[in-house]
């Protein structure tokens, strides 16, 4: 409906609305979460010896094993639905669609990149089944970049760098959601004074 200059949209339906936000705050959460585990979690871990920190590491992992997965998809198949509600020449459409590509390639990343390192922190762990939390001395004579401090470092860089593809693909989802230009016509001026009412 357009008056006086400006073209107002009906309210989109409840689902779409519901849908947003579905992708929005999973998208969200899993850029908090992952965000946190490496800036502030892993640095904290670092300062533990070997055995308490590889098995702090792994309570934090199995935590987010469970959800991180499951909000992944959730939340691209969310952005994807929005997507093709809308038009596809929109700009909306096309952020919709890349956050919708972006959460759930975080599986895959998760997979090629940091299963290697995953393996190998949970060998730590079982390697200091029988030794005492806070042994500082457990691995001795282990290579630098083989130690668990070495791992844990190396395993935050590369979840960091995850939790990055999610950072963007929730920008994407929310720029989406407040993309309102349409809503106003380009003839919109601010005025100053007594003028400002038009």
């Amino acid at each position: 409906m357009a008056t006086s200059g400006y073209i107002f949209n009906e309210r989109p339906p409840i689902g779409l609305l519901v849908a947003q936000a579905v992708g929005i705050t999973a998208s969200t959460f899993l850029f908090g979460q992952n965000a946190a585990i490496s800036y502030m979690f892993v640095p904290a871990v670092l300062q533990a010896p070997a055995p308490l920190a590889v098995r702090q590491w792994k309570k934090v992992f199995d935590i987010g094993y469970a959800n991180g997965p499951v909000l992944a998809l959730i939340s691209g198949a969310a952005f994807a639905f929005v997507a093709y509600k809308q038009d596809p020449s929109s700009l909306p459409f096309r952020f919709n669609v890349a956050a919708a590509v972006l959460v759930p390639s975080t599986v895959p990343f998760t997979f090629a990149f940091m299963v290697p390192t995953n393996t190998k922190l949970d060998e730590k762990l079982d390697s200091f089944a029988g030794t005492a939390l806070t042994d500082k001395e457990a691995e001795a004579g282990v290579a630098k970049e083989e130690t668990t401090h070495a791992l844990l470092d190396k395993w935050a860089t590369l979840n960091l760098a995850r939790a990055g593809i999610i950072g963007v693909a929730s920008i994407l989802g929310v720029w989406a959601a407040v993309d309102k230009r349409e809503a106003v016509s380009s003839s919109f001026k601010l005025a100053s004074g007594a003028n400002r009412m038009g």
